[in-house]
Order: structure tokens, then C-alpha cells, then sequence
């Protein structure tokens, strides 16, 4: 049989529940209605020295006894709720910068509530966190708002979830018009190229950064660099893609105007050369004329030759003719090796001036690349007559292009005077150049064109020891 508690033993029972309930992290209080009054019968705990309270203060008194007015009549409405019977009645606290989350039960006594008892617990570094995670939510939202970059934030399946004011002006659309609905500013062309990055961002979860044309409300275009970057949740999972967006229009504009330049400033300079390879044929034109007139015979030997020089006056004159008039960007498939030749062609005078030999060599039967022909021919142009000047006493140029690791590599290489080594990382800067005359344009295009094809170019060169340029293109599937 079990042996009944005695008078000792529920002593030490209350007294063991006392001790729990005073050392408690929380707070245990209870309360009764006095005509009317919710006056405080215990009450226990650690978090109410946290506030600054003892059991006196609190035991025998009213909410108004110890806190403020305005906070007091606050609470006591929830005390009337749970008085009133209702279960389940909570609210949050705050005294003395502790706040805390009291849950209030009615105890009842034959159907009729006798008195409510209350168990809080402290929640000051929830709140405290919350606090934080508003203000950093509030700093995001500032910046956002405030950036004057485009800025859209997209949901996995391509719906607008929002976007900045930026974003408004830069595009034309308001918020209101976009929320919801897929992102009209992809040009239906571009279709194909906008799904394969986001598809590629959400595989490997890594931010992409890429120049390319988006479309206003007003159905114009303008070039813009944008930044995707995943958004994830706390497991790790891309739950959204944002969009920083930026206007290069003006950028662009800058490039072109540079590219324009440039191939300006080498008209200029392949004039005198030009001039040079033109007079030749045009002397012996004017010598077969003479002997014509003289003897009033037609040979047709020297009919073949004055033909051949007249072709071959037509042909540089053509190149020049391309190379300098304003020509549409077309990205199509050209054959490397007639490119190189064509400016060849173009350059061989000069070359011919400065005692230079160019030699070249095409490796195989390569496959051919998609890009514009004549910003490539720009490139081709730039780098040979680079290494030409470079090369005032004579020498020679080998230009060798062949296929690896499904790019199209053109490595183009003088013996000239070459260039410092501290002077290397700085090639490619608008308006730093080696050479007394240059402008440094020619180069920083080269660097752009190469890039805009996805490509690559690089240099290496050393005092005396010549420069070897490489210029990586990928090839056309």
C-alpha cells in the first residue's frame, strides 16, 4: 500500500515548488477581482528582479501601483478578457528595456472563474534581434529605394515581386504594372539568351554580370549591364533572383565614338603608305601609256600587266574603303584566314616602307567564327601596325592561326624594340601608350572588340625581345 504524505512531507513539497518558482528564468504571478480591482496575490521569478520588482511591490497591489498608466490600462485589458473566462489570452511587455510574453489562464471553481494565474517568459533577445532585423530591413529598403541603379527582384518562376523607382524611370513601367507578371523587357529575340543565364544562375547559385540590350515601355532599346544574384533561404534554397541594372547607353556611345576615332587617326596614318603602294603601279601605267603612244602598238602582254596593276590599286583601295566608312555591327560566320589576309593586304605597304616582311601561316582547316567582321579586321589592323612601328629597322612579322581547345588562337609576333615589363598591366588604358605619337585608343578598342566577342587577348614582351600578341576567339558552333 502507499504509505500516505505526511504534514512534513507536504511541507517539503510546497517548499521544493516555492524555490522552482522563484528561481525560475521567467515569472509566475496570479491575480484576483476585487470589486472590480485585479489585485496581484503572488508572484515569482527571476525576470521580475530583471525589471527591478520585488514580490512587495507587485503582492496586494494594482497594474497602476507599479507601472506607468498608460502601459497599466493596456494590460488590463487583457486581464478583463481572461477574467471574463477566456482562454489562451497573451500579450507582450516591456519594463526597463526587458521585454517579456505573458500567457494568462482563468482557474475556475465550479464553473466560475476564482482567480487567473500568469507565466512570462523572458523574450528581450528575440525582440532584440527582431529590432535589428527591422532596422537591417529598413537599411535595405533605403537602399534599394534610394540606388540609382535599376534594381527587380523576380521569384523563381519569373514573376516581378518588386522593383525601385530607378527601375521605373530607366524602363518606363511602374511597380503597380509589373508586380505579378513576367519582366517585359527582354526583347523576344533575346528570349533564349535570358532563360539559359537564369537557368545558369540557379544551377551553380553563383551572381552573373553581362552587358546586353533590354526594351523600354515605349518599345526602344538600351544597352545596360546587369548583375543576377540568387536569393536564399535559410536552407540554402534559391527562392528568388534579383537584378541590378545599369544604363551604359551613354557608355556605349563614349566606345563608339573612341572606335570611330581610332580607325580615323590609322586612315590617316595609312594614307602615306597607301600613297606609296598606288604610285608604284600608277608609274608603270603611265609607262606602258608612253610606249603605246610612241610606237601606236598594242601588245597584249602589256595590256595583262596594266590590268593586273589596275586590280591591284581597285583591291587596296576597297580595303581602305571598308575599313574607314561607318559599317553595321553584324555578328556572322567569317573565315579567319580571308580576314587576315584582307588587312594584310591593307597594311602591306606600310610594312614594305618600314622594311618589315610579314609572314603567315594558317594551321589546318579551321572552323570558322561568328563576329564582326569589320570591328575584327579593327583589331587585325591595330596590332599589325603596332608591331610594324615597332619595328623601325626592318625585321619580320609571323602571324600564325590555329585551333585549340575550341578557340581559334591568332598569335601575332614581332621582333621589334618591344615593351617595359612594368608597362604591360597598364596597356589597354584610355590614352597610355608607348609610343610619342599614339593616343592609346587603339589598343583600349582592341581590348573592348575582343571582349565583346567573348574572347580573349593578351600580350607578352620584355625590352629588345620582341612582343607576342594572342588573341582568343571562340569558335562557331
Amino acid at each position: 500500500m502507499l504509505r500516505q504524505p505526511s504534514d512534513k512531507d507536504l511541507e517539503k513539497y510546497f517548499q521544493d515548488i516555492e524555490e522552482i518558482l522563484r528561481e525560475q528564468q521567467g515569472m509566475t504571478f496570479k491575480f484576483i477581482n476585487e470589486d472590480g480591482r485585479f489585485v496581484h496575490t503572488y508572484c515569482a521569478g527571476q525576470l521580475m528582479s530583471k525589471m527591478g520588482l520585488d514580490e512587495t511591490d507587485v503582492v496586494g497591489k494594482e497594474l497602476k501601483d507599479f507601472l506607468p498608466a498608460g502601459k497599466a490600462a493596456a494590460k488590463e485589458w487583457h486581464y478583463v478578457k481572461a477574467w471574463e473566462g477566456n482562454e489562451g489570452v497573451t500579450y507582450e511587455g516591456e519594463s526597463k528595456g526587458i521585454y517579456y510574453l505573458a500567457s494568462l489562464r482563468p482557474i475556475r471553481r465550479n464553473g466560475k472563474v476564482i482567480e487567473v494565474i500568469a507565466s512570462c517568459v523572458d523574450i528581450t533577445e528575440r525582440k532584440k534581434a527582431e529590432q535589428e532585423l527591422e532596422k537591417t530591413k529598413k537599411l535595405l529598403e533605403s537602399i534599394i529605394d534610394d540606388s540609382a541603379d535599376g534594381i527587380c527582384i523576380i521569384d523563381t518562376g519569373g514573376n516581378v515581386v518588386r522593383v525601385n523607382h530607378s527601375f521605373e524611370m530607366l524602363y518606363g513601367w511602374s511597380e503597380d504594372e509589373l508586380v505579378g507578371r513576367q519582366l517585359p523587357i527582354v526583347p523576344p529575340e533575346m528570349e533564349d539568351e535570358y532563360k539559359s543565364i537564369t537557368q545558369e544562375i540557379q544551377g551553380d547559385m553563383l551572381a552573373k554580370t553581362f552587358e546586353t540590350v533590354r526594351q523600354n515601355k515605349a518599345g526602344e532599346l538600351v544597352h545596360v549591364s546587369i548583375t543576377l544574384s540568387p536569393i536564399k533561404n535559410g536552407y540554402g534554397e534559391i527562392i528568388a533572383l534579383t537584378g541590378i541594372t545599369r544604363d551604359i547607353s551613354e557608355r556605349i556611345k563614349s566606345e563608339e565614338f573612341f572606335r570611330k576615332a581610332d580607325k580615323l587617326n590609322v586612315v590617316g596614318q595609312l594614307a602615306a603608305g597607301l600613297a606609296h603602294e598606288i604610285r608604284n603601279p600608277l608609274t608603270s601605267l603611265k609607262g606602258f601609256l608612253q610606249l603605246m603612244k610612241e610606237s601606236d602598238r598594242r601588245r597584249v602582254e602589256h595590256c595583262e600587266i596594266m590590268l593586273s596593276e589596275v586590280d591591284r590599286m581597285n583591291s587596296i583601295i576597297n580595303e581602305l574603303l571598308i575599313f574607314s566608312k561607318p559599317q553595321p555591327k553584324v555578328l556572322k560566320r567569317n573565315d579567319i584566314g580571308a580576314l587576315l589576309y584582307s588587312v594584310i593586304n591593307l597594311l602591306e605597304a606600310q610594312a614594305t616602307m618600314n622594311g618589315v616582311q610579314v609572314y603567315i601561316e594558317i594551321h589546318g582547316d579551321l572552323p570558322p567564327i561568328c563576329c564582326s567582321d569589320v570591328d575584327i579586321k579593327q583589331v587585325f589592323v591595330n596590332v599589325l601596325k603596332n608591331a610594324i612601328e615597332a619595328t623601325p629597322n626592318g625585321g619580320k612579322i609571323q602571324i600564325v592561326a590555329f585551333e585549340q581547345l575550341n578557340e581559334l588562337i591568332i598569335r601575332i609576333k614581332d621582333e621589334g624594340i618591344g615593351i617595359p615589363t612594368d608597362s604591360l598591366h597598364r596597356l589597354g588604358e584610355p590614352f597610355y601608350t608607348t609610343k610619342e605619337q599614339g593616343t592609346g585608343l587603339g589598343l583600349m578598342m582592341c581590348y573592348k572588340i575582343i571582349h565583346d566577342h567573348k574572347g580573349n587577348l593578351s600580350i607578352r614582351s620584355a625590352l629588345n625581345q620582341g612582343t607576342t600578341v594572342d588573341i582568343e576567339l571562340p569558335v562557331t558552333d
